[in-house]
């Protein structure tokens, strides 16, 4: 397992961006896992996709739709529905523990219009948790319209991408000496006592450098939104 250098995985979030699944499958060689959670594992095998693993209780599927979930998946891993963990945390501890060294993209874990909000949040709340803490920095949430990385304290260069519209840094906690260089809207150094949300920056053309010595920051590109059809 130690040349398994990307995880994907899919959860049960409405409306998981399946191209960019397939756009990140055709970038990547043969080194990687592709993991269902719960009703994702439904979406993906519904999809064409075989998985290397699936996880959850399986209460968000029929039957008839676990059978079909199993017969096109490598390994089923199974839990009760009464458990500490989520679906999503089981499946991220265990990869975690498979391929420590790998990058991990999360799809169907932030959900579109519709969906639990509970779950969401606890999806971004993996960020704080102690288990995951030498995986933060390489984790990614996919969502049709906006993605999420996380940064530990440090110099770090955020690279323009087209798709997006809008430059996002949310402290998730409270931060010392942050400042942003080379964006529409500059920081100088600055420290807060409390997690502060400063969205809708821009990029220039060029990347923006970000830096702070102190606390964890969620980064969101995000595009104007778009109207999906609801399932």
């Amino acid at each position: 397992m130690n040349n398994i250098k990307h995880v994907i995985v899919c959860g049960g979030a409405s409306h998981p961006p399946l191209d960019q699944i397939a756009e990140l499958i055709n970038q990547l060689a043969d080194s990687f896992f592709l993991i269902g959670v719960d009703r994702g594992s439904l979406v993906l095998t519904q999809s064409g996709y075989h998985l290397d693993h699936a996880f959850g209780d399986f209460d968000s599927v029929s039957e008839n739709e676990r059978e079909f979930i199993i017969h096109h998946t490598t390994e089923v891993h199974s839990f009760p529905s009464a458990k500490d963990d989520t679906d999503m945390e089981l499946a991220l501890a265990w990869a975690h523990m498979a391929a420590p060294d790998a990058k991990f993209h999360l799809f169907g874990a932030v959900g579109y219009q519709v969906g639990r909000l509970d779950h969401l949040l606890a999806n971004i709340w993996l960020a704080y948790q102690p288990r995951y803490q030498d995986i933060i920095d390489r984790l990614t949430l996919y969502h049709p319209h906006n993605r999420v990385t996380f940064l530990k304290p440090g110099l770090h260069q955020l690279k323009p991408n087209d798709k997006y519209d809008y430059l996002s840094l949310i402290s998730m906690t409270p931060m010392q000496a942050l400042q942003i260089r080379g964006a529409k809207y500059p920081l100088a150094s600055t420290d807060y006592s409390y997690p502060r949300a400063l969205i809708s920056n821009e990029f220039l053309g060029q990347p923006v450098e970000v830096s702070f010595t102190s606390g964890l920051m969620m980064v969101i590109l995000a595009q104007e939104d778009k109207v999906l059809e609801p399932e």
